[in-house]
C-alpha cells in the first residue's frame, strides 16, 4: 500500500506551500495590515521570542512546511529533508482540555520513526480566543536528516469549524516550520521522498479495514533489521499484523500478542519494534486486518503513532 498521503514531488511540494503561504499571509494581514517577518537524532530546544498572540507572526519566505487551517479529523503528513544541519522555528497552534491536547503536531525522524520534537501542553500558552487554544513558538536544532511533520485533530473545534472562540490567528491552527534566523537557504532544505530513504527496506502503512498488502524484498547477505509494526490485538491474539515469509512460503516472524507493547490509545493499540536477524535470501513482507479499527476509522482511541499503522522494515 502506498504511503499514507502521497508522496509529494518537488513541484507538488512548492506548489502547495505557496498556497500556504498565500493563505496564511492574507489571514495574518487582518490584524494590522502587514505581513511580518529523542532519539538518534540530537534536538536541543529553546523559546522563540515570545509573543502575545495576536502578534505572533511568520515571515512566508522562511517557511520551510506548513500544515495549517485544518478542519476536523483531519490526520496529515508531509517531510522535508535536511542537507545540513539547521535551527528551525516550530509554530504550532492546537486544542486543549483537562490537561490533554486533542489538536497536535508531531516531527519524526524519517529513517527511525521516532519522535524528535513533540507539541507538549507544559511547553503551551495560550493562543487567544477560548482558554483551550494553544500554541507553542520555540526554536530546535536538528541534524543533517530527513523528517516527517505530522498533525492530528479529534471531531470538533477547528479551523473549518470552531465551536469556542478561535485563536487570535486562526490561519495558524496546525503546525509550521520555519528556518530560524531570517530567510531560509533553499540548497540546504529539499522535499522528502520515500523512495529516497536507503534505510526502508519495505513499509506498508495506512492500512485501513479488511485489507491484505504484500511487499517482496531481497536480502543479498545476512542481515540485522529494526521491525517496526503497529496493530491491533486483544486477549492474547492479533487482529491487525504483520508477517514474514521466505520465498517458499515459511513464515520466519510472525507479530505475536505476547511480543508486542502498548502503543498509546486503546490498550488494543500494540506495537513491535524489535531487530530480527535474518539470513540473505529473497522475501515477503505481509500485513492484514480484520474488519474495524484502522487507519481513517479508528473505534477506540487510536494509537499514537497513527500514521505508521503496518508494518515497516528498517535496516541497521
Amino acid at each position: 500500500m502506498a504511503f499514507p498521503h502521497s508522496l509529494i514531488t518537488r513541484t507538488a511540494w512548492f506548489v502547495s506551500a505557496v498556497v500556504a503561504v498565500t493563505l496564511i499571509s492574507k489571514e495574518l494581514r487582518k490584524d494590522d495590515g502587514r505581513s511580518e517577518t529523542a532519539t538518534r537524532v540530537s534536538v536541543t530546544r529553546e523559546r522563540a521570542p515570545k509573543m502575545v498572540p495576536a502578534r505572533a507572526r511568520v515571515d512566508t519566505e522562511n517557511i520551510i512546511l506548513s500544515l495549517t487551517m485544518l478542519g476536523d479529523d483531519e490526520s496529515v503528513v508531509e517531510g522535508f529533508t535536511l542537507t545540513r544541519p539547521m535551527e528551525v522555528r516550530v509554530l504550532a497552534l492546537g486544542e486543549a482540555l483537562n490537561g490533554r491536547l486533542y489538536d497536535y503536531g508531531t516531527i519524526l525522524d524519517a529513517t527511525t520513526q521516532k519522535p524528535v520534537w513533540q507539541m507538549e501542553l507544559n511547553d503551551t500558552h495560550h493562543a487567544g480566543g477560548a482558554d483551550k487554544n494553544r500554541m507553542v513558538d520555540e526554536v530546535i536544532s536538528l541534524d543533517a536528516g530527513s523528517y516527517l511533520v505530522q498533525y492530528v485533530t479529534d471531531g470538533s473545534h477547528s479551523y473549518e469549524d470552531w465551536n469556542d472562540a478561535p485563536p487570535a490567528n486562526p490561519a495558524l491552527w496546525g503546525i509550521t516550520v520555519l528556518g530560524a534566523h531570517g530567510r531560509v537557504d533553499r540548497d540546504a532544505v529539499r522535499p522528502y521522498d520515500d523512495r529516497d530513504n536507503e534505510a526502508v527496506v519495505a513499509r506498508i502503512v495506512g492500512v485501513g479495514d479488511d485489507e491484505l498488502h504484500e511487499r517482496w524484498f531481497t536480502l543479498e547477505k545476512d542481515a540485522e533489521l529494526l521491525v517496526y509494526a503497529i496493530g491491533e490485538g486483544s486477549a492474547s491474539e492479533m487482529n491487525d499484523y504483520a508477517w514474514i515469509e521466505d520465498a517458499g512460503g515459511h513464515v520466519v516472524w510472525r507479530m505475536a500478542y505476547s511480543d508486542t507493547d502498548h502503543a498509546g490509545g486503546a490498550q488494543k493499540n500494540r506495537v513491535f519494534d524489535r531487530i530480527l536477524r535474518i539470513s540473505a535470501g529473497e522475501y515477503r513482507l505481509v500485513y492484514q486486518s480484520d474488519d474495524s479499527h484502522s487507519f481513517g476509522d479508528w473505534n477506540m482511541s487510536p494509537p499514537d503513532d497513527r500514521y505508521n499503522y503496518g508494518v515497516t522494515i528498517f535496516r541497521r
